[in-house]
Parts: C-alpha cells; structure tokens; sequence
C-alpha cells in the first residue's frame, strides 16, 4: 500500500496523508478519516521511503570506550530514553579505548546514514578531531574532556576530586594514595592530576608508592580494586585514605580490605567516582561523587538536537558540575 491509495480511500490528497505522516497540520476532518483508513489497515509509510525522501533515518550513533562501566551503562540507558522522546531511536558501538577502530567506527556509522553522532571521549587527539570535523552530521562528544570545534558536555573531574580530596582532609586524613587503572589513559590522567593537584594544593605530601595502577588492560573495574587492594594491604605503611577512580575499583578493594580484616573506615577510609547504585547498599556505604548523569544527558540532547533542527554547526562547551556523596566508607 502506497501513500496515494491511502488517499484515495480516506478521500483526501496523497499530501495531506503525507502531512499527517510527517507531523505537519492536517484539518480535524481529513485527520479522523486517514486515522481510520491506517486502523483498518494497518498501514505505515516505509522507513526506507521516508529516509530518502527527508535525507533522515531518525537514528543517532552512539560510541563509548567500554560495556563494562556502570557509569556508561547509566549514560546509555538515559539517551536512550531522551533520543527515544525526541522521535530517534541509538546505535550503540565501543570501542575499547582504541583510536583506530574509534575512527572506523565513525566511518561505519556515517555510511549508515545516521542523522547524529554521540562520542564518549577517553582518548582524543587531532586524528580523532579531524574525523570529527569531516563528519556531515551533527556530533556531540562528552567526558574528562572535550574537543576544540566539536560541541562537547564535560563532566568536570577537577571539582569532583577536588571535593573529595577536600572532605577527606576536613577529616584529619593528610597520607592520601589512589586506585586505578593504567595513569597513562588519558582519563586516568585527567583524574591522577585532578587529585596530586589539589594534595599539593592543600601542603599534603604526594607519595608515588601511594598511586597504585593496574597496567591490564583486559581486566575490569572489579578486578583492578582485587588486585590493587591486595598490594595496599602488603604496603610497609599503609596512608589513611585512598581514592579509586571508580565506584567498581572501590567495591572490588573493599571485598579484599575486608576479607584482609581491614576494617574501613577505621583502618582505612576509601572512596569510590560514580555514583553507581550498589553503592548505596554496600557496609559500609560507599562514599563517592555523583557525576550528575542526567543532566549530562539532558545537555548532549539538548545541543544534538539543536544542531539537527536547525540543519548547522553549533560549537559550545558545556562544563556539568559533580555533587558529593557522603557515606560510612570515610
């Protein structure tokens, strides 16, 4: 079935079904008799059709580093949901913290004919930036970081360490160290100076053997804390507090802290970064900082959209500011 013989039956012009298809004013009349005739039928217009005639397939590509963040988990659910509201359904791909298959992966996704693209950036370089500047449809990239003439939402770590680093020593703790994956990722990175720079900051010491990293690449969050935990416990003295870059590098530590009979926070006070929900139920309760997740998201939909609407460029940089979330892990 075709749009003219919709038409036809409901007895109005194959443009005004097209109208009534296309979110465009039909009169009250013409609209009750096309809704009934798509009722009795059934009927809708081919995707594919409609793709080339608007030039959009109401798709948006979305790449992140990784499926085994939690904290992207969250961020996906949420665009999904806002993407879905706004009438456009997400293409999902990773790419595993690799520039190339990043870059191939934009390729791909273009030629698709996607009408955005969504980038969860924990490498950037000017390759990267030059891709994206090339791409022929809207691109919105979020994270630690953003890119000079791409619209980015940053969620800002600096304030959000800078908030722990802060709570701990109103605490009394001055012997901090860290927990993380390899320093040399650029997320890693961004996060280890965020915290050396508000110690130094504050007159506390930075330790080097304090800063403990997992250089694995194929092990998870939950692992890196086992591990790394295993070597605070063998450490010849011990700081008061730690820092994991993430709430799952916190809860794989805490696991092995306990088991060890290292009682927290009383031995050692640990924080985790996220805000992930199991947290909340852990004892102790995870102390950690809240990204403000949805308002990340609101943000990339927000300029996404814009962009799309308005058919052209738009380049802002949106900084989203993290809240502090206080538990009995400190």
């Amino acid at each position: 079935m075709t749009l003219n013989e919709v038409g036809k039956m409901a007895g109005v012009s194959r443009m005004t079904v097209s109208r009534y298809f296309n979110g465009g004013y039909v009169g009250e009349e013409s609209r009750a008799k096309i809704e009934k005739i798509v009722q009795e039928t059934g009927f809708r217009p081919s995707a594919q059709a409609k793709a080339l005639k608007t030039r959009k397939t109401e798709t948006i590509g979305v790449m992140i580093s990784s499926l085994d963040s939690a904290l992207l988990v969250n961020v996906i659910n949420l665009l999904h949901a806002s993407m879905e509201a706004a009438g456009y359904q997400i293409l999902i791909m990773r790419y595993l913290q690799s520039k190339q298959l990043l870059i191939q992966q934009i390729r791909n996704l273009i030629a698709k004919g996607v009408d955005g693209l969504i980038v969860s950036l924990v490498v950037a370089d000017d390759e990267i930036k030059k891709e994206l500047e090339l791409c022929p449809v809207p691109v919105v990239c979020f994270g630690p970081m953003g890119l000079e003439g791409i619209s980015s939402v940053i969620h800002d770590d600096n304030s959000g360490l800078a908030l722990i680093v802060d709570e701990l020593v109103k605490r009394g703790h001055k012997e901090i160290g860290c927990l993380g994956p390899d320093f040399d990722s650029q997320m890693s990175s961004v996060r280890i100076s965020a915290i050396q720079c508000e110690m130094k900051r504050k007159g506390l010491p930075v330790r080097k053997d304090w800063f403990l990293q997992c250089r694995d690449d194929t092990a998870t969050h939950y692992e890196i804390g086992r591990c790394l935990a295993a070597e605070v416990i063998s450490l010849p003295s011990m700081p008061t507090a730690m820092i994991a870059l993430s709430d799952q590098i916190a809860i794989g530590a805490l696991a092995v802290l306990a088991k060890a009979g290292v009682k927290v926070p009383v031995q050692l006070a640990i924080t985790g970064y996220g805000n992930i929900d199991v947290g909340s139920f852990l004892n102790p309760a995870l102390t950690t900082v809240d990204m403000n997740l949805q308002e990340i998201v609101d943000k990339i939909t927000f300029l996404l959209l814009e962009q799309i609407n308005k058919n052209q460029k738009i380049v802002e940089k949106v900084h989203v500011k993290p809240l502090l979330i206080v538990r009995e892990s400190i």
